[in-house]
């Protein structure tokens, strides 16, 4: 008992100095927010916000860079997904230890939002145009402590809308208490706070920084692993000001929509099933009187020897879906667990 105080007392101190980049970095969601899409199909598919998974899935080290673990080593894993309103998004990871518990990663994403009809003031089109977001990104971590795992990344992220560009720099930091014997993980991240050191027309914006806590725990009678996150600690009032009903939101609605949930069922066989929920995104894109099962998220994984596959399907709303799909391989050579 003594021994789980002192954990949490630390994830206390941990959580103030992570919330203190808040401090410091500005909140926004006007620009890059493709970094805060599901790393990977597994992430989506449990909630989209997990950040305390800890095993051999090399995808959640770009996520929050302290779960990076031995069980990474020269993994590397590719996700593509069909986004909504016709873009596509991917991500790149890739792990490898080295020794005395030193740790690094490597990490790319992007999101092409198509070619879209160039039009002037007064509605006439004049051709097309593109735009897209790049983030290419490199992690480091250590594990002390036996349980312990500290690790920071930074990202180099690149940005195009027709002929305008913007480049930034972003980084994420995070804290992770692994109980080995109970299978249990406590993971605690800031993510993308930085800097945008060229605007796209002359007016620096935001980057959408975060602070992300999450807990995922193997149960013992049943073969389920349980994931709950709460994330955008860093503000209180993250809900819309109204509800589908018109009604305005209250303070109950406003601590339920930072939560996200997700369960994998057999997480320790060759096939294993997915679900989650995203408590923000089922409020704020249900439908009155309509089943539109916003919020929701399922999935399933496949390991075949030395490769894994990863499918999730996220409800957004009924007009707009997204499917991700993972192929994961491990060239050390060995078998996935």
């Amino acid at each position: 008992m003594q021994y789980i105080i002192c954990v949490l007392k630390k994830l206390i101190i941990s959580a103030f100095v992570l919330c203190g980049f808040a401090t410091d970095a500005q909140i926004g969601e006007n620009v890059y927010p493709f970094l805060n899409i599901p790393a990977s199909a597994r992430q989506a598919a449990l909630g989209g916000d997990a950040v305390s998974v800890r095993d051999y899935d090399v995808n959640f080290s770009a996520v929050n860079p302290a779960l990076l673990n031995e069980d990474m080593h020269k993994r590397i894993a590719l996700n593509a997904a069909t986004y909504l309103a016709g873009s596509t998004y991917g991500t790149l990871n890739y792990g490898h230890v080295f020794e005395r518990g030193h740790m690094i990663s490597a990490h790319a994403r992007y999101m092409d939002y198509g070619r879209m009809p160039r039009t002037d003031e007064a509605g006439f089109e004049n051709g097309e145009f593109g735009a897209f977001d790049l983030a290419i990104g490199a992690g480091y971590a250590y594990n002390f402590e036996k349980s312990w795992t500290i690790g920071a990344s930074v990202n180099l992220i690149n940005a195009k809308i027709d002929n305008y560009t913007s480049m930034a720099v972003a980084g994420n930091f995070g804290v992770a208490y692994h109980f080995e014997e109970s299978k249990e993980t406590i993971g605690l991240v800031a993510r993308n706070f930085g800097y945008q050191f060229k605007t796209f027309n002359g007016s620096r914006e935001d980057l959408p920084f975060r602070v992300d806590l999450g807990y995922t725990k193997i149960l013992k009678k049943f073969p389920a692993a349980v994931t709950v996150t709460i994330h955008d600690l860093q503000q209180f009032d993250i809900s819309s000001e109204y509800d589908s009903n018109g009604q305005e939101v209250r303070a109950t609605r406003k601590v339920l929509d930072h939560f996200s949930f997700g369960a994998e069922f057999f997480p320790e066989s060759p096939f294993n099933l997915r679900l989650g929920y995203n408590v923000k995104r089922g409020n704020e894109l249900s439908v009155t009187d309509q089943r539109s099962f916003a919020g929701l998220s399922a999935g399933f994984g496949v390991k075949f020897n030395t490769l894994r596959i990863d499918y999730s399907h996220v409800r957004y709303h009924n007009a707009g879906n997204m499917n991700m799909l993972g192929i994961a391989l491990d060239m050390s050579g060995h078998r996935f667990q």
